[in-house]
């Protein structure tokens, strides 16, 4: 948290002169923007809790009701789906972290913005009995492709979202994409 914060305020820093940086297509916010920024990065963070903590319906507060999410095998286009997806899944039975990282906020308007963000997932294996540690660790690396829409209340929520996973499973790698094995 301590980290996106400074980062956001060095990007905020830099834009102070007026000049605003064009990254591949992509132009940063100026400082103005930074309330929304800092909003979307907290959501983001709780989407990360919600699924580390088991804790699905605080899911609520980090999608909007009619959700399109273009995610690996998950049929939604609306938050009840997503969430009795996420509450089917290994993600119930066992240990995850997820780490948001490279959060880039762009194209913010009124009452939508869009956001690619990078995460790592590590799910730990059971741990057997008499053993200390968890023998395996399937890492999954993570890119999130967000729309976001301003609610009614000032919040923020994700309203489309695209994730593109990278899947490492030793001695194998493959790649998830949208809907569909690669």
């Amino acid at each position: 948290m301590y980290i996106s914060l400074a980062a956001s305020a060095l990007a905020l820093f830099s834009l102070a002169s007026g000049q605003l940086a064009n990254y591949g297509g992509f132009t940063a916010s100026s400082p103005t923007d930074a309330m929304t920024i800092g909003s979307i990065h907290n959501v983001l963070a709780l989407f990360n809790l919600a699924l580390d903590s088991k804790n699905f319906e605080a899911l609520r507060d980090v999608y909007t009701t009619d959700i399109k999410a273009r995610v690996a095998r998950v049929p939604t286009n609306d938050l009840d789906s997503l969430i009795k997806f996420y509450n089917g899944t290994a993600l119930g039975d066992v240990v995850t972290q997820h780490t948001a990282h490279t959060i880039f906020v762009y194209d913010l308007q009124r009452e939508s913005a869009k956001s690619i963000s990078y995460a790592n997932a590590l799910y730990f294996s059971k741990v057997q009995e008499g053993q200390f540690f968890a023998r395996d660790v399937d890492t999954f690396y993570e890119r999130y492709d967000d729309v976001w829409q301003r609610q009614k209340d000032g919040r923020w929520l994700i309203k489309e979202r695209s994730i593109n996973i990278y899947v490492s499973v030793p001695p194998f790698r493959v790649r998830v994409r949208g809907d569909r094995w690669g």
